[in-house]
């Protein structure tokens, strides 16, 4: 991750200015071939499984080093330290959009301060969901309903009026789940394996009313409609209790994921008749 923020944040590569004079190449050239592959990371000194988990990715193009635990410095250090010389009381640093957020009360303060991007953070959650109805931002925890609940209005408001004024879709989603393999490489079918999924963007409407109205014309009396979370899914096929199984559904949401799966709509297309043959020979 760091060596990708490199390359897209930096408009050219970052040096280290040494100050070897004109007679010490040797040690330039020992230097530069060091700092090469050397990789800053700013732990403090108690952070220590953090530092045992980064360096387990070292590897003779890429070393780790700490500085801050070379100097001995904890975070209240490094706090106070930025305190002195900035004159600002430095926050953790914490994404809206992190899933490994506790969301303490300190973090639901920031939430209220941000406003703007915590509503980005909910409309990327509800296009997550709509896509997959397990696909809250935090496990087991919704940010849309956190942040209701946390009774920031602010957030909630620009997250609603962004839902009202883009453009939204429907969308057919298709996903197979194949069986876990046991060691001998044998199919376990009470245990979902690899999954594979197809989104294809069937329709593009003006707005939300525009594509529920739409949504609506395409249900078929076989179809079972549940609503979860405020979205309406239009399952045309469910999961079975074994696998393989596949499962297929239709949904309205903002117009921002475009038609794709893992090699392709037309391979997964022949990977999805298949599975019919397989599982309804009958019908086949």
């Amino acid at each position: 991750m760091i060596e990708r923020w490199f390359a897209e944040n930096l408009a050219q590569p970052a040096r280290h200015a040494f100050g070897y004079n004109a007679t010490e190449t040797k040690r330039v050239a020992k230097s530069e071939a060091a700092n090469a592959r050397r990789v800053a990371f700013g732990f403090n000194a108690e952070e220590h499984k953090r530092i045992d988990k980064a360096m387990r990715y070292d590897s003779p193009l890429r070393q780790s080093f700490y500085p801050l635990v070379e100097w001995g410095w904890t975070r209240d250090a490094c706090i106070d330290y930025l305190l002195r010389a900035l004159g600002v009381l430095w926050q953790k640093s914490a994404c809206v959009q992190c899933p490994f957020n506790a969301l303490k009360d300190d973090a639901l303060r920031r939430h209220q301060q941000h406003p703007e991007q915590v509503s980005d953070a909910m409309l990327l959650e509800y296009v997550s969901l709509a896509l997959n109805p397990r696909g809250t931002l935090y496990r087991n925890q919704s940010l849309i309903e956190i942040t209701r609940a946390n009774g920031n209005l602010r957030a909630s408001t620009s997250y609603e009026g962004k839902l009202e004024t883009m453009p939204w879709a429907v969308y057919r989603i298709r996903r197979i789940y194949h069986a876990a393999k046991a060691t001998d490489g044998t199919l376990i079918e009470s245990k979902k394996g690899t999954a594979i999924r197809a989104v294809e963007r069937l329709t593009e409407e003006t707005d939300r009313t525009a594509a529920l109205a739409h949504l609506q014309s395409l249900i078929a009396p076989t179809d079972e409609t549940v609503v979860l979370r405020e979205i309406r899914y239009v399952y045309r096929q469910r999961c079975a209790a074994t696998y393989p199984t596949r499962e297929e559904f239709l949904v309205a949401a903002p117009a921002v994921v475009a038609s794709k799966a893992r090699y392709g709509l037309e391979w997964f297309e022949e990977q999805w008749n298949q599975r019919q043959q397989e599982l309804f020979p009958l019908a086949a």
